[in-house]
């Protein structure tokens, strides 16, 4: 499995709108294919992030399989009104703004990420 963080900027004031939408997140489309394992929102001044749990295997497949899911791009299509950016099918991995895990402190351990 591989963590990713997708991070945007978003129309301030308009976090209302986005936290509404959420409610609507396509939950019962998302089956054991679905590529990723988990999906979490985040909401800030003017920034909206999503750290998605890519599935074990290839991650551009996995979170390819996710993105193209009719249900998860009429999400995303309806977000995008608020949020500059969002990870479209059509994109590569690299063309994406995701980060990946690097360091991982907790307190009495401390090393990189694998």
């Amino acid at each position: 499995m591989q963590e990713l963080l997708f991070v945007s900027s978003m129309i301030l004031g308009d976090e209302v709108a986005v936290r509404a939408l959420h409610n609507d997140f396509p939950y019962a489309s998302l089956g054991p294919d679905a590529g990723v394992e988990r999906v979490r929102a985040f909401i800030g001044s003017g920034f909206y992030a999503l750290e998605i749990i890519v599935g074990d295997g290839d991650v551009q497949e996995n979170l390819h399989r996710f993105l193209v899911n009719p249900e998860v791009e009429r999400f995303f299509s309806a977000l995008g009104a608020h949020v500059e950016t969002l990870p479209r099918p059509d994109q590569s991995t690299a063309q994406m703004s995701l980060a990946a895990p690097l360091l991982d402190w907790r307190r009495g351990v401390l090393g990189t990420v694998d």
